[in-house]
């Protein structure tokens, strides 16, 4: 971008300024009434000076959203044009040029100017927070304070870059990450996060995968009853790769809430969640998978704010708050077991700040080993699961830390076998398709109006979810296909013929034209999945279920 003044005139204006406030002073010294008041064209040239200051110590830009950025030509630092710390900057650095504070009717006339400057006449950058990709490699910024290290993140190797190609803001919240050091081990980090042994490759995949902005990031759901150091856990994931002033975070009051912190950090984390509605859990899939949240600025315009983000997402809660279908299978459910010697957090806390560096090293080495190990990882389509990405890279992370990619696939797996059986407890239509299956084996072909009136005596006893209506009894049975089609039976709507759409709930083997897109995840034998499924009917038949009054 040319800038409209160089720095030479800068000085020139500066030093207009400088002596005008002089003379303002010796005005006012005097006792003059108008050392008191200040002509219209000072206003105009302190705006000016101040345009004039941005353009020569800044490079302004802009993003795909419009919003204009500012980079400063010493530290390569970035800050948004409309953000507290940017005014901060120019106001602190303007009075240490002029030695004039500038007013704030000068400040307001002078971002006005520059945001018309940087996004017409600026170009069109990307800005990141935290992680960043460019050309092939990743980038993590250290966010250290006047400076612009990260770092670079490549197939086999790692590396601390003064200055990264990429833009990086830095909120407020944000906190500095310790220079890594090679040749550490994870080991540390177990002392401090309470996850189990048969768990950790998970884990660990889902660390360095939020490494990775260019995929779908698996959200991370942490539970345990009381006192098993989920809490601890969680600001220990954390700390480790996105340090935060708010580590952990309360339940979010609206969707709006999820994308303003997202927008504000790298690693959205939530602690002590109970319930998640259903809008919540839709925009948590969205931030997983990457999306946009947009209202409009002001009632009096037509103007709209926009947040488009990917954010990797950790929660807990001694209950499970994850239960959608489609969010349960981008999420890792694992569960804290309890702490059975009590340790001062002070100390731990000690140890693991001296350790940080060392451990950031560790996750980083893996990291880029798994990187290189990547291409040669191959899952065959018939077994890829929803989170493919997540699976290929973790069997290359579990080569990289020294197991085999199967000690992953079997923990993926487990982990895959418990979401979907939870999510058929937490939908009653599913509970009922699975033990009117177990007496109907040969399945049927009906509307849902009458499979919702044949599954009536099936229903488990004080379900309060149930379907009022044909409608919520189809949408529940689309939201349970995916589960049910892991245990054997196939739900499926057909064509709809004569004006009336029609159902098939059946055996899997027998229909013929199945979905390419939700294959097999638990890789069974057909006669294991119907023995699974007699199990599960008869856990929940009618004729079983024990009632407390």
């Amino acid at each position: 971008m040319k800038p409209l003044v160089i720095p030479a005139a800068f000085d020139v204006v500066a030093e207009v300024v400088a002596s005008q406030a002089r003379g303002e002073r010796q005005t006012g010294e005097r006792g003059d009434p108008a050392g008191d008041t200040e002509p219209e064209d000072e206003k105009i040239s302190q705006a000016s000076a101040l345009v004039a200051f941005v353009e020569g110590h800044a490079e302004l830009f802009h993003d795909q959203n419009g919003d204009v950025f500012a980079e400063a030509k010493d530290t390569r630092e970035t800050r948004r044009l409309d953000g507290r710390q940017f005014k901060d900057w120019l106001v602190s650095n303007f009075y240490g040029k002029t030695g004039k504070s500038p007013r704030d009717q000068s400040i307001r006339e002078a971002l006005s100017t520059l945001s018309g400057l940087g996004r017409f006449r600026g170009e069109c950058r990307e800005v990141s927070i935290r992680v960043a990709t460019n050309e092939g490699a990743y980038f993590l910024d250290l966010a250290e304070p006047g400076k612009n290290r990260a770092v670079r993140i490549s197939a086999g190797k790692w590396e601390v870059v003064s200055n990264a190609p990429v833009r990086f803001i830095r909120p407020e919240t944000i906190r500095p990450l310790p220079e890594p050091k090679r040749g550490g081990k994870l080991d540390g980090l177990w002392k401090v996060a309470n996850i189990p042994e048969d768990a950790r490759l998970l884990v660990l995949a889902w660390l360095c995968e939020c490494l990775r902005p260019d995929t779908p990031f698996p959200l991370l759901e942490l539970m345990g009853e009381q006192g098993s150091a989920k809490s601890t856990t969680q600001t220990a994931l954390r700390r480790l790769i996105d340090p935060n002033a708010c580590d952990l975070r309360s339940a979010p009051k609206a969707v709006e809430d999820m994308f303003v912190s997202a927008g504000a950090s790298w690693l959205v984390s939530y602690e002590n969640i109970s319930h998640l509605s259903a809008p919540m859990q839709d925009a948590l899939c969205v931030l997983a998978t990457g999306g946009g949240f947009a209202k409009r600025k002001l009632y009096s315009d037509s103007d709209e704010s926009v947040i488009t983000v990917k954010r990797p997402v950790v929660l807990n809660g001694i209950s499970v708050a994850v239960t959608a279908q489609d969010l349960v299978d981008r999420t890792l459910s694992i569960e804290t077991p309890v702490i059975r010697e009590r340790v001062e957090t002070t100390d731990l806390w000690k140890q693991y700040e001296a350790a940080h560096g060392e451990l950031l090293g560790a996750l980083l080495d893996v990291a880029a080993a798994a990187l290189d190990l990547l291409p040669g990882i191959h899952v065959p389509a018939a077994e890829r699961p929803r989170l493919a990405e997540f699976a290929r890279f973790g069997m290359a992370v579990a080569k990289a830390a020294g197991h085999s990619a199967d000690d992953f696939t079997k923990q993926f797996s487990t982990c895959r076998q418990e979401a979907i059986a939870r999510t058929l407890d937490a939908s009653p239509v599913a509970t009922a398709v699975l033990a009117w299956c177990g007496q109907n084996p040969t399945g049927a072909q009906d509307t849902a109006g009458n499979f919702m009136n044949r599954m009536e005596a099936f229903k488990p006893q004080r379900a309060e979810s149930w379907p009022w209506s044909p409608k919520g009894f189809a949408d529940a049975l689309r939201r349970a296909a995916p589960a049910l089609r892991q245990h054997g039976i196939e739900c499926r709507s057909l064509p709809k013929t004569g004006g009336v759409i029609r159902w098939e709930i059946g055996p899997r083997g027998k229909f013929t034209n199945q979905c390419p897109a939700c294959p097999d995840v638990l890789l069974k034998e057909a006669g294991q999945d119907m023995q699974d499924m007699q199990d599960i009917v008869q856990e929940f038949s009618p004729a079983t279920v024990e009632v407390e009054i």
